[in-house]
């Protein structure tokens, strides 16, 4: 989802500026079922 320039991670539903940051935290969510903490740091606050 795609919200003011932002990009949604579809599994924890962190937003993210960049397609790609949304991308790489969506694809660590669904392979370990958890947020990795090196990429939600560069997640946005709404």
């Amino acid at each position: 989802m795609v919200k003011e320039n932002l990009f949604q991670c579809k599994e924890c539903n962190f937003w993210y500026k960049d397609k790609e940051m949304a991308e790489k935290c969506e694809k660590w969510c669904k392979e370990h079922h958890s947020c990795n903490m090196e990429i939600t740091k560069f997640a946005v606050k709404k």
